[in-house]
Protein backbone atom coordinates (compact mmCIF):
# COMPACT_ATOMS: atom_id res chain seq x y z
CA UNK A 1 0.00 0.00 0.00
CA UNK A 2 1.50 3.43 -0.92
CA UNK A 3 0.10 6.57 -0.07
CA UNK A 4 0.78 10.00 -1.95
CA UNK A 5 0.52 13.60 -0.89
CA UNK A 6 0.50 16.40 -3.35
CA UNK A 7 -0.47 19.01 -1.16
CA UNK A 8 -1.19 19.86 2.36
CA UNK A 9 -4.21 19.83 3.67
CA UNK A 10 -6.08 22.15 6.22
CA UNK A 11 -9.16 22.01 7.68
CA UNK A 12 -11.48 24.40 9.77
CA UNK A 13 -14.64 22.94 11.58
CA UNK A 14 -16.67 25.88 13.17
CA UNK A 15 -19.51 24.68 16.20
CA UNK A 16 -22.39 26.97 16.45
CA UNK A 17 -24.06 27.30 20.41
CA UNK A 18 -27.03 25.15 19.66
CA UNK A 19 -30.85 26.33 20.13
CA UNK A 20 -33.34 25.33 22.91
CA UNK A 21 -34.49 22.22 21.31
CA UNK A 22 -33.07 19.24 23.51
CA UNK A 23 -31.15 16.80 20.81
CA UNK A 24 -30.03 20.07 18.70
CA UNK A 25 -26.53 19.46 17.97
CA UNK A 26 -23.46 19.98 15.64
CA UNK A 27 -20.69 17.74 16.01
CA UNK A 28 -19.58 14.01 15.64
CA UNK A 29 -22.53 11.35 15.31
CA UNK A 30 -22.36 7.44 15.21
CA UNK A 31 -25.53 5.46 14.28
CA UNK A 32 -25.71 2.06 15.99
CA UNK A 33 -27.39 0.15 18.82
CA UNK A 34 -30.45 -0.29 17.62
CA UNK A 35 -31.71 0.92 21.08
CA UNK A 36 -35.34 2.76 20.51
CA UNK A 37 -37.55 4.80 23.33
CA UNK A 38 -34.69 7.39 23.67
CA UNK A 39 -35.10 10.80 24.82
CA UNK A 40 -33.12 13.64 23.03
CA UNK A 41 -31.05 14.94 25.11
CA UNK A 42 -30.48 12.59 27.41
CA UNK A 43 -26.63 10.90 27.76
CA UNK A 44 -26.33 7.51 27.54
CA UNK A 45 -23.20 4.81 27.82
CA UNK A 46 -22.66 1.94 25.10
CA UNK A 47 -23.17 -1.07 26.90
CA UNK A 48 -22.69 -4.25 24.46
CA UNK A 49 -24.95 -7.13 25.78
CA UNK A 50 -25.67 -10.46 24.22
CA UNK A 51 -27.70 -9.48 21.37
CA UNK A 52 -25.35 -6.80 20.27
CA UNK A 53 -25.12 -3.22 20.82
CA UNK A 54 -27.50 -1.27 23.47
CA UNK A 55 -27.29 2.30 24.84
CA UNK A 56 -28.30 2.34 28.65
CA UNK A 57 -28.71 5.90 30.50
CA UNK A 58 -25.32 6.69 32.30
CA UNK A 59 -25.14 7.91 35.72
CA UNK A 60 -22.33 8.23 38.15
CA UNK A 61 -24.02 5.97 40.69
CA UNK A 62 -21.59 2.96 39.66
CA UNK A 63 -18.41 2.86 37.68
CA UNK A 64 -20.37 0.05 35.53
CA UNK A 65 -22.81 3.06 34.91
CA UNK A 66 -20.23 5.62 33.26
CA UNK A 67 -16.95 4.17 32.84
CA UNK A 68 -17.48 3.13 28.55
CA UNK A 69 -18.47 5.50 26.06
CA UNK A 70 -21.07 8.14 26.72
CA UNK A 71 -22.86 9.97 23.76
CA UNK A 72 -26.22 12.05 23.73
CA UNK A 73 -29.14 10.45 22.25
CA UNK A 74 -30.36 12.79 19.45
CA UNK A 75 -34.07 11.52 19.00
CA UNK A 76 -35.84 8.09 19.70
CA UNK A 77 -33.58 5.92 18.16
CA UNK A 78 -29.57 5.43 18.18
CA UNK A 79 -29.31 3.92 14.44
CA UNK A 80 -31.77 6.09 13.20
CA UNK A 81 -31.22 9.65 14.91
CA UNK A 82 -28.39 9.12 15.93
CA UNK A 83 -25.59 9.66 18.83
CA UNK A 84 -23.54 12.57 19.25
CA UNK A 85 -20.00 12.05 20.83
CA UNK A 86 -18.84 14.94 20.80
CA UNK A 87 -19.58 18.26 19.87
CA UNK A 88 -21.83 20.96 20.49
CA UNK A 89 -25.59 19.81 21.72
CA UNK A 90 -28.63 20.70 23.57
CA UNK A 91 -29.62 18.60 26.58
CA UNK A 92 -33.12 18.12 27.69
CA UNK A 93 -32.33 19.79 31.32
CA UNK A 94 -30.54 23.13 31.78
CA UNK A 95 -27.47 21.50 33.66
CA UNK A 96 -25.60 24.95 35.13
CA UNK A 97 -24.68 28.12 34.70
CA UNK A 98 -22.35 29.56 31.60
CA UNK A 99 -18.80 28.25 32.04
CA UNK A 100 -19.88 25.66 34.34
CA UNK A 101 -17.91 22.79 34.07
CA UNK A 102 -20.05 19.48 33.69
CA UNK A 103 -20.28 15.96 35.38
CA UNK A 104 -22.04 12.96 34.80
CA UNK A 105 -24.86 13.27 37.50
CA UNK A 106 -26.43 10.50 39.73
CA UNK A 107 -29.61 11.51 37.83
CA UNK A 108 -29.67 8.88 35.37
CA UNK A 109 -29.17 10.56 31.49
CA UNK A 110 -28.37 14.02 33.25
CA UNK A 111 -25.84 16.54 33.78
CA UNK A 112 -24.53 18.38 36.62
CA UNK A 113 -22.34 21.64 37.66
CA UNK A 114 -21.64 19.65 41.19
CA UNK A 115 -19.56 16.95 41.05
CA UNK A 116 -21.32 13.84 42.80
CA UNK A 117 -20.01 13.10 46.25
CA UNK A 118 -21.38 9.91 47.68
CA UNK A 119 -19.73 6.81 48.71
CA UNK A 120 -19.09 5.02 45.63
CA UNK A 121 -20.15 7.92 43.34
CA UNK A 122 -18.29 8.58 39.64
CA UNK A 123 -16.37 11.71 39.14
CA UNK A 124 -16.59 12.49 35.31
CA UNK A 125 -16.26 15.35 33.71
CA UNK A 126 -18.23 15.55 30.30
CA UNK A 127 -17.95 19.26 29.16
CA UNK A 128 -18.88 22.80 29.44
CA UNK A 129 -22.53 24.91 29.83
CA UNK A 130 -22.61 27.54 27.05
CA UNK A 131 -26.14 29.01 28.00
CA UNK A 132 -27.47 30.15 31.20
CA UNK A 133 -31.20 28.64 30.69
CA UNK A 134 -31.49 26.60 27.34
CA UNK A 135 -29.44 23.33 28.15
CA UNK A 136 -26.93 24.44 25.45
CA UNK A 137 -23.66 22.42 26.13
CA UNK A 138 -19.92 21.45 24.91
CA UNK A 139 -19.62 17.98 25.26
CA UNK A 140 -16.31 16.27 25.30
CA UNK A 141 -16.45 13.29 28.25
CA UNK A 142 -13.30 12.93 29.68
CA UNK A 143 -12.18 8.90 29.57
CA UNK A 144 -10.42 9.14 32.96
CA UNK A 145 -12.96 9.17 36.30
CA UNK A 146 -12.58 9.01 40.02
CA UNK A 147 -14.54 6.61 42.87
CA UNK A 148 -15.51 8.67 45.51
CA UNK A 149 -14.73 6.63 48.53
CA UNK A 150 -15.37 8.74 52.09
Amino acid sequence: MSIKSYSNIETSRKFAITSSDAGDMDGDIVYFGATTSMTAGTIYQYVPDAEGIAWNLADADAVANCDGLLAVALGAASDVNGMLLRGMVTLDHDPGAVGDVLFLSTTAGDATATAPSGNGDIIRIIGYCLHASNGSIWFNPDSTFVEVSV
